[in-house]
């Protein structure tokens, strides 16, 4: 089973952790936070980021879940997946709470395979709507030709 580790701005990854609590009863296990303060070495986050990579491989491998691409979290990310050479790992960046609760479900496929169902979950899990709930609108904002407009969340 994947490790799926959270790397985020903190205090980020933990209200991730409680949405998933909140949504499922417990977080399960191989799933672990890193917040990352803002005055934190950079060094010290690699390392703590690697830490938990270790401490969550059961053998399959371990995905990244980042918030910005191009931050300090997800670049100590890399830096820690790029040192885990024993361990297969894929960054997935601008995590949103369907793109975890997906990879929650996807944990027995490779890094490879969830890191591409993950960016179609998160996309997925972003919709417009109106003000009134989904089946009882009448009007959709979406372009007609916009892939929101015939697509819901999963």
């Amino acid at each position: 089973m994947l490790g799926l580790v959270l790397v985020m701005h903190e205090t980020l990854a933990d209200a991730m952790l409680d949405c998933i609590r909140h949504v499922m009863g417990s977080v399960p296990e191989g799933l672990v936070a890193v917040n990352v303060p803002a005055a934190e070495d950079v060094e010290h986050t690699v390392a703590r980021v690697r830490e938990q990579a270790l401490k969550v491989n059961s053998g399959s491998g371990v995905v990244f879940l980042t918030d910005l691409f191009g931050a300090t979290p997800s670049n100590a990310a890399v830096r820690a997946g790029s040192e885990l050479t024993e361990v297969s790992t894929v960054l997935v960046s601008g995590v949103n709470l369907p793109m975890l609760v997906r990879a929650l479900g996807f944990r027995e496929l490779s890094v490879s395979q969830v890191a591409e169902r993950l960016v179609m979950g998160g996309r997925n899990g972003i919709v417009s709507t109106g003000a009134t709930a989904p089946q009882r609108q009448t009007f959709n904002p979406a372009e007609s030709d916009d892939s929101a407009r015939n697509q819901h969340q999963q």
